[in-house]
């Protein structure tokens, strides 16, 4: 069987204790989690991580749903000069959480996709930090980096005669 790694941040929820009323938190990440999760997502560092994250029993579905904001400064690598790139990061979100034998069991009758849960824990930190990695721009550029910076793909051929439809131009002159 193979064990999961220790979060780097973590803030467990026990669905069975939840009442039928929405719960706030403010979860503010502190820099040691901030630095270890940079680490786990490739990032030169977060500055700042934080989110507001509501949580509420849905009787009808047999589920939880959690949704929130999540705020982070953070700072990549420009994929052309390789120098900081600092990105702010505001992003909205919402999961529905269904204990793993009901998804099992194949009980899903209105919303699409739960994510599982067991042992009675859903770990609101691992979501938050999934959320940020999600939000993260994949290819990051620097102010000033021109999209064409890598010049044209193919050369422009010198002789014009040589151009990929030429052949085709040259038999349909000789009709």
């Amino acid at each position: 069987m193979i064990e999961n790694p220790e979060p780097e941040f973590s803030y467990i929820v026990q669905p069975s204790e939840l009442a039928e009323n929405e719960i706030k938190h403010e979860l503010l990440v502190e820099s040691e989690a901030c630095a270890a999760l940079a680490e786990r997502f490739g990032l030169q560092a977060i500055k700042n991580f934080s989110a507001q994250v509501k949580i509420q029993r849905l009787v009808r579905e047999k589920a939880i749903r959690v949704s929130g904001e999540i705020a982070a400064e953070v700072v990549q690598t420009c994929v052309v000069s390789m120098t900081p790139v600092e990105n702010i990061i505001s992003e909205t979100f919402e999961i529905h959480f269904r204990e793993q034998s009901q998804i099992d069991e194949g009980e899903t009758e209105e919303i699409e996709e739960f994510e599982p849960f067991s042992d009675d824990t859903i770990d609101i930190g691992e979501v938050v930090s999934e959320e940020l990695a999600l939000a993260l721009d994949p290819y990051p550029r620097a102010s000033g980096i021109a999209d064409d910076v890598l010049g044209p793909y193919l050369p422009e051929p010198e002789d014009p005669e040589t151009k990929p439809f030429a052949a085709l131009a040259a038999l349909k002159r000789t009709k």
